[in-house]
């Protein structure tokens, strides 16, 4: 029992290690990538992010589309019980660019 009470308590110590700041401005109508996983870290499980200068979509590890998430204008979202492994996509609703600022763990 103690060992198993220590081995949740290490986990629960554990901090994370990689982690990877961003900020991308888009410069399209389509979905572009506003951050890759590929070379920095395996997967992400932690995600905080704000969206600048007009409303958003934002997906997960896909292309974002008009059915993704929907950020608007200066609001950011966090989660810290999240998985994805490639990246995070960005879609502008209008014709104004976008600016994403974040931070992924």
């Amino acid at each position: 029992m103690a060992e198993k009470l220590w081995r949740q308590e290490i986990e629960l110590l554990q901090n994370y290690g990689k982690h990877k700041t961003f900020t991308f401005t888009t410069s399209s109508s389509s979905a572009e990538d506003a951050v890759t996983l590929s070379g920095i870290m395996s997967e992400a499980n932690k995600v905080s992010f704000v969206v600048e200068s007009a409303d958003a979509y934002i997906e997960f590890d896909d292309d974002a589309t008009t059915s993704s998430m929907l950020i608007p204008q200066n609001e950011g979202y966090y989660d810290e019980g999240i998985w994805f492994n490639t990246k995070i996509s960005i879609l502008r609703t209008a014709s104004t660019n976008v600016r994403i600022r974040g931070i992924i763990w």
